[in-house]
């Protein structure tokens, strides 16, 4: 009977099933791979220094989730880890130096750094939300890169498991300077508090994060609606200013425009000109009248763009 068990219709619809699934995954071995022969993915894009909790379930449980890692473009004997780049800092920080590792194949570069960021993107970021954001732009550029056809911020929400309009806030994040990023790193700030700077440019977020750093330094608590209120008044001072550099420039092409209208008609009204050339004379004129409605033209419009504002 334990011989005939191999061979029974049950045995070997299960090994084909199996067989299969390897297949379908890209599954090529499941075996024990030394430290030693494994290599971090380069663009892996994802801050694995905190192992505490995975170090723990290592300690309780044993190593539970093997490694995912690929020959692709390594040589021989090497490995480059696709997905579990933190369980295996966790391990050898535990000692390990024999990790469990699924070995997949691909044909190609684009197709392992497409499995990393999918890979990730199933990964928990309830710790640093910031994350999504380095991965929006991670997967926009692979996007880019493969000349993707469609909707790039459909594809990018469905691809972190996220609606469009909740991707749209993570890629408007990236628009923020660095050392803000920092203050919401810190929970010193709310990434939905900060998102409105993203309208601005460098100097002007740079402007502002100095105010949020003193607020900081005087222990003023950066709440939600504090920060609101200091984007807010930097805006609208902001607004105030540009509005009298309007201005100012307007008097200034205004006055322009009399200046060169007097001459104008003063040269006019003179019957000769003290040129050579009487032709010459005429052209000077002729230019200066282009000039000037030239400038009357675009001094009219910048003033009715400014009454809509």
């Amino acid at each position: 009977m334990a011989k005939k068990f191999g061979e029974s219709p049950i045995i070997k619809r299960f090994n084909e099933v199996a067989n299969e699934t390897m297949a379908n995954t890209n599954i090529t071995a499941v075996k024990l791979i030394k430290n030693s022969e494994l290599k971090d993915y380069p663009d892996n894009g994802e801050d694995i220094s905190y192992t505490a909790d995975l170090e723990n379930s290592i300690k309780e449980l044993g190593f539970i989730d093997p490694i995912e890692i690929t020959d692709f473009g390594m040589p021989e004997g090497q490995y480059i880890i696709i997905s579990g780049h933190r369980r295996r800092a966790a391990g050898v920080k535990c000692g390990m130096d024999l990790f469990p590792c699924i070995i997949k194949s691909f044909e190609n570069k684009n197709d392992v750094q497409n499995y990393v960021l999918l890979a990730n993107s199933q990964r928990d970021s309830a710790k640093d939300p910031l994350l999504f954001c380095a991965r929006y732009q991670m997967h926009e550029q692979h996007l880019k890169s493969i000349n993707f056809k469609g909707s790039v911020r459909e594809e990018i929400a469905k691809r972190l498991g996220m609606s469009v309009q909740q991707a749209d806030r993570y890629n408007q994040m990236n628009k923020i300077i660095p050392p803000v990023w920092d203050l919401v790193r810190e929970d010193i700030v709310g990434m939905s508090s900060v998102l409105p700077m993203s309208t601005l440019n460098i100097k002007e977020q740079q402007d502002i994060y100095e105010i949020l750093k003193k607020c900081v330094d005087d222990k003023t608590e950066l709440t939600r609606e504090k920060v609101k209120e200091i984007i807010e008044k930097y805006k609208n001072r902001n607004n105030d200013s540009h509005r009298e550099s309007r201005e100012t420039k307007n008097n200034t092409e205004h006055n322009a425009i009399k200046s060169l209208k007097t001459v104008y008609s003063h040269l006019k009204k003179i019957g000769d000109f003290d040129f050579n050339d009487k032709e010459e004379a005429k052209n000077i004129l002729e230019e200066m009248e282009k000039v000037i409605k030239t400038l009357t033209v675009r001094v009219s419009r910048e003033d009715k763009t400014h009454e809509k504002i």
